[in-house]
């Protein structure tokens, strides 16, 4: 009787198991994201008992992606200006386009970070154009750069309205600056 009852205990986790990774349990969200990556791991944990089971279990992970939504210029622009007039000169840095940081070295860029946040920026973006390219030329340093917004401002500057164009670049979803901080490293 004592074996009937192991075999039959085996027989229901078994099923248990094969019911628990085979099944749906109803959760899938409605709108499933882009990247799903899944993976399963086994182990096994053999038991004592008057007669000798191996009990297997599976665990199902799954991992969702979502994509990240592109900032738009008109938002990283009020970003850009509320750091300067703010003196948040982390957030200045932090939206350095990667070329400048390279340029110039992350501690030369701190440190003009530094001295500008606070300054204020009273401009409006009058013109935006996307370029396919361009040359950032600075120190007589100069690289090609693609996927660039090109913006027109109109800064006003001890009373006196001067016009000004800057450039702005996507990176991983967000708009970043370039500006000249010291001398290239």
């Amino acid at each position: 009787m004592g074996k009937l009852l192991v075999g039959v205990g085996l027989a229901l986790v078994l099923a248990g198991v094969v019911l628990f990774v085979t099944g749906d349990d109803g959760d899938t969200p409605a709108d499933a994201s882009p990247t799903t990556t899944t993976s399963t791991s086994t182990t096994s944990t053999p038991t004592t008992s008057t007669a000798s089971t191996t009990t297997t279990s599976s665990t199902t992970t799954t991992t969702t992606t979502v994509p990240v939504a592109e900032e738009s210029a008109t938002d990283f622009f009020a970003l850009l200006r509320a750091a300067l007039d703010g003196g948040d000169a982390a957030t200045l840095v932090d939206r350095m386009n990667p070329a400048t940081i390279e340029r110039y070295g992350l501690d030369q860029c701190e440190t003009y970070a530094a001295s500008v946040a606070g300054t204020g920026l009273d401009a409006e973006v009058v013109a935006m154009r996307d370029l396919a390219s361009w040359d950032y030329v600075t120190d007589g340093v100069s690289t090609v750069l693609t996927d660039v917004v090109e913006a027109d401002l109109e800064r006003t500057v001890n009373g006196q309205v001067v016009p000004q164009t800057t450039h702005w670049q996507l990176v991983d979803g967000r708009y970043t600056w370039f500006t000249d901080c010291g001398s290239p490293v």
